[in-house]
């Protein structure tokens, strides 16, 4: 809003005047233009008092101001003055700037020559210590041509000390030729050395001589040894030494030749000189030996090369004489010990010789004669298992027969039976301890392995079942007298002793049993006497050795051991053997047999006799080893025989070409190889072995056919013909099973006595060539029931004949009527 010029001018000169703010009224009010002129005139007005009210105060207040005037102009002038002289000061320093320059320039002048002047003295100096040194080379030089090596060494280290002490050759050229200059002359003061050590310590290889060259002064051994001591070269010259004097001396007495010669050395004043011609030497005469040489090195030799040579030398001499000579005198036998014993002493005495001169490094001799005890058994050790691979290698193969005689007590209606029995009713136990199915580990993956087990007696329950048309006596007689039982590695079944066998054959009236003896005669080679005859020495030496004139022996007290070595001959002879026989022989593995069991029953006598229960553990281990092999070998032939009979095919369609000269080659083959085989071990096995391992495998093939025959589905007429066929050929093996006797010219074979399947078998070929009313009456009056079950004769029936109210009515009856 607008206000009045009155109440807008006066604020405005209030504010412009003492400073006062205007109200708000006033600020917020629109400023007249009429009232600006106004406003200008207050101002105006208020401006004329103050200068009026200045003016008054400086009336009163009088001062002299041309003074100061005066002193201002003279400020001013003192002012113009001194920013004359600044830039005149200003202007000399800008001329001042190159005389500086050249200033400096001087000055690093004067320092270079300073420096240039230092370093031509330093190098001056440098030069002077380096002809110096150039100087004392040379002299070291001219003292090596005159011989005076002591000297010569002296200057190269001084030569070398300067060198290393002057900071001034520090990384130069001049560093580098000096050291190449010291290091010429160190080279020519060792082969100077080096030729004066040989011509002092001669050497010759290819004589085999040695000298020491005396001299005195400085030429003495001892200067030499001492000057290349201080070259740091004794120890490697003091080894090619050793080495020299071994090869050329020590070698040609300690290293005996393939024919236990070696070189005699002669030991004068002059030198050591070995013999050209190598003779006979004993351990004495080598001991000797080595006494002089040793004994003219001590001499001859500077004490301070004696003992470098007593710290290593010594023992290098003491390996070689343990292993070309010492461990050859070790003896294999009681011979031979009086002359060890001198032995012994002699290395003593020789280790007490090298101590009383001081000498050191023959400890391990000393240690080899307190462990002769401990060495002679290991070396008898050695020679004893090489002795079992030289019988086996140099055995040609010999053979002969032995008897097997086994003592059985039975009741007195067995003895009559065994008294009629012949004696292929048995198979001889070859001991009185149990023993397992030496065809144990055949019977893996054969068909109708329960038959088997009956077969050998191998029936878990540890009884043999009595087949029908067998006389039951005989054929226990045979399962007993093998002494298999079940598998005693798993402990399932132990055949008793023959005491409990008679005990258990005892009649219950109470009759005495009397003694059967049952004798069988089977073949060997020579080796289980070799063997044996090895063992027979380590016993016989372990009782010799505690009486006399051994037992004062150092190595009596290794009697004892002695009786360990049999179980280590019996196992390096299982370890070894099996290749060997395999080699040598045919049917390798059944003589192995035969030799393990063999020697088994030897050594079973001979821990009898001397009462080393200890090798009872070993006996039964190779027995089990023989019977292994035996098994290796049945389990081949069984292989073979299986897989020629695969070649039928399981005999299907047997009547068809050309499955049908499949099935006739197959079947003609696996009779053939089972005739071959017992040829092949005829002259081998015991009649009645003979006739286990061939019932066997003929179970085995027996068992096939069975089996094949009554998985055939559908059997026609045609085919029923073709298969008694093979069956009657399989049959004609039974010619094989004749009792081994010439008395009875009507024997009857026993073949069921051997091959358990066999009265099965051949109930099978009645049956293909039977009608039904007959297979009915074998059934129903007959003892087919013995042999097949119910269900194999009906499965039989229904594949041979067709669907009749007939067959029907059989089958019928069968199923009713009851098995004897």
């Amino acid at each position: 809003m607008l206000q009045t010029s009155e109440s807008v001018c006066q604020p405005v000169l209030n504010f412009v005047t003492e400073g006062s703010y205007p109200e708000e009224n006033v600020v917020s009010a629109e400023f007249p233009v009429t009232a600006l002129a106004k406003e200008l005139e207050l101002i105006s007005m208020a401006r004329e008092q103050v200068e009026n009210e200045i003016s008054s105060l400086s009336s009163e207040n009088t001062f002299d101001a041309d003074d100061w005037i005066i002193q201002a102009k003279q400020l001013h002038a003192d002012i113009e003055r001194s920013r004359v002289t600044a830039r005149e000061i200003v202007a000399q320093h800008e001329h001042t700037k190159p005389l500086q320059a050249k200033v400096e320039d001087a000055s690093a002048k004067v320092g270079l020559i300073e420096t240039e002047i230092a370093f031509n003295q330093a190098v001056a100096e440098t030069l002077e210590e380096v002809q110096r040194l150039c100087q004392q080379l040379e002299s070291g030089r001219a003292a090596l041509v005159n011989g005076q090596i002591t000297t010569a060494i002296d200057q190269l280290e001084a030569t070398n000390a300067a060198i290393g002490g002057d900071s001034f050759f520090t990384n130069t050229n001049v560093m580098s030729i000096l050291s190449l200059e010291v290091s010429r002359l160190r080279q020519e003061i060792e082969e100077a050395l080096r030729l004066r050590w040989s011509e002092q310590l001669k050497v010759d290889r290819q004589k085999g001589e040695f000298q020491v060259t005396k001299q005195e002064g400085a030429d003495s051994l001892e200067n030499t040894i001492g000057a290349l001591s201080r070259l740091d070269i004794f120890t490697s010259a003091s080894d090619q030494f050793q080495k020299d004097i071994t090869l050329a001396v020590i070698d040609p007495i300690l290293l005996p030749r393939k024919d236990g010669t070696s070189h005699a050395v002669a030991v004068t004043e002059a030198g050591i000189r070995v013999e050209s011609e190598p003779s006979k030497a004993t351990v004495t005469e080598t001991l000797n030996r080595m006494t002089e040489l040793l004994n003219y090195l001590r001499q001859n030799l500077p004490i301070s090369m004696s003992a470098a040579l007593s710290q290593s030398f010594i023992s290098a001499v003491s390996s070689k004489m343990i292993v070309g000579w010492l461990s050859s005198a070790i003896p294999t036998d009681l011979i031979g010990l009086d002359e060890f014993e001198t032995t012994l002493d002699q290395v003593l005495q020789f280790t007490k010789t090298l101590e009383s001169w001081g000498w050191s490094g023959q400890e391990e001799l000393v240690s080899w004669v307190n462990q002769a005890p401990r060495l002679w058994l290991t070396r008898r050790r050695v020679d004893s298992l090489d002795s079992v691979r030289k019988v086996l290698a140099a055995s040609k193969g010999t053979t002969k027969q032995v008897e097997r005689v086994e003592i059985e007590k039975v009741s007195q209606a067995d003895g009559a039976l065994l008294e009629n029995a012949t004696n292929d009713d048995w198979d001889a136990g070859w001991d009185d301890e149990k023993q397992e199915s030496p065809a144990e580990q055949t019977k893996a993956g054969q068909p109708e392995e329960d038959d088997h087990l009956d077969a050998w007696g191998l029936d878990e329950d540890g009884q043999e079942e009595t087949k029908p048309d067998a006389p039951a006596p005989t054929e226990e007689d045979a399962d007993d007298a093998w002494g298999w039982g079940d598998d005693d590695e798993d402990g399932k079944g132990v055949n008793p002793q023959p005491s409990q066998r008679a005990a258990e054959s005892k009649p219950a009236n109470g009759a005495s049993p009397r003694e059967v003896t049952l004798r069988e005669v089977y073949t060997v080679t020579d080796i289980p006497d070799s063997v044996l005859k090895i063992i027979q020495q380590q016993i016989a030496d372990s009782e010799d050795i505690s009486r006399p004139p051994h037992f004062n022996s150092r190595v009596s007290s290794s009697g004892t051991g002695l009786l360990a070595l049999p179980t280590l001959i019996l196992a390096m002879f299982k370890a070894t053997s099996s290749t060997f026989y395999s080699l040598k022989l045919n049917s390798g593995q059944m003589y192995l047999y035969n030799d393990s069991l063999y020697l088994a029953g030897l050594i079973r006598e001979l821990m009898e006799e001397h009462g080393l229960s200890r090798l009872g553990s070993d006996v039964e281990a190779l027995e089990k080893f023989g019977k292994f092999a035996y098994s290796k070998d049945m389990q081949t032939q069984s292989t073979i025989v299986t897989d020629l009979l695969d070649g039928a095919q399981g005999f299907s369609q047997c009547s068809d070409q050309p499955y049908k000269s499949e099935c006739e080659n197959a079947v003609s083959a696996t009779v053939d190889r089972i005739r071959d085989v017992y040829k092949e071990w005829q002259p081998i096995l015991s009649h009645s072995a003979l006739l286990q391992s061939i019932g066997s495998l003929l179970s085995t093939v027996v068992s096939k056919i069975i089996i094949d025959v009554e998985d055939l589905g559908d059997i026609s007429e045609d085919q029923s013909k073709q298969l008694v066929s093979f069956c009657n050929q399989v049959s004609k093996l039974e010619d094989l099973f004749m009792p081994d006797t010439t008395d009875d010219a009507e024997a009857l074979p026993v073949t069921a006595v051997y091959v358990p399947n066999w009265l099965r078998f051949q109930y099978l070929v009645n049956i293909l060539e039977s009608s039904l009313a007959d297979i009915k009456f074998l059934w129903l009056e007959g003892e087919l029931g013995l042999e097949f079950s119910v269900d194999e004769v009906v499965d039989l029936i229904e594949a041979l004949f067709a669907e009749s109210d007939h067959r029907r009515r059989a089958i019928s009856e069968i199923r009713r009527a009851p098995r004897g």
